[in-house]
């Protein structure tokens, strides 16, 4: 893990030590929410078929399956993006993303252009992480 450090309880952004590490360890799962998104499109994939047996599914329903676990794993992506975008609006939403949930620190999101110092930086990362522990 980076270079995280929980706030002093003096900081506005204060969040208790447990829940600050909920929400890092939350968002890092961002990356794979992303690429099994991008591979759970086949159902057919997940049935075993024998040419010399007949085979059923019993009582499950593959495409239903598919479909919920989309859609919870859709939702937990939302809500980061939709968080990022509440603290940074468009300009920083994705910097946020990459820092926090692609773990990427701040001077490599400097030299790939982010438009902003590191104060500020740092400061939406605070409070996206604060605004994600009452969420969560």
């Amino acid at each position: 893990m980076g270079e995280y450090r929980p706030l002093s309880q003096k900081n506005k952004w204060y969040v208790p030590k447990e829940a600050f590490l909920t929400v890092i360890h939350y968002c890092k799962q961002y990356p794979e929410w992303e690429a099994e998104l991008a591979a759970m499109t086949d159902t057919s994939k997940g049935i075993a078929y024998d040419a010399d047996k007949v085979q059923s599914s019993g009582d499950s329903d593959p495409t239903a399956d598919l479909a919920i676990r989309r859609a919870n794993i859709s939702r937990k992506k939302d809500m980061i993006d939709h968080m990022a975008y509440k603290i940074g609006g468009e300009p920083f939403s994705k910097w946020l993303i990459l820092g926090i949930c692609h773990d990427y620190p701040f001077y490599y999101l400097q030299s790939h252009g982010i438009p902003c110092g590191k104060d500020l930086y740092y400061e939406m990362r605070r409070r996206f992480i604060y605004e994600m522990a009452k969420l969560i």
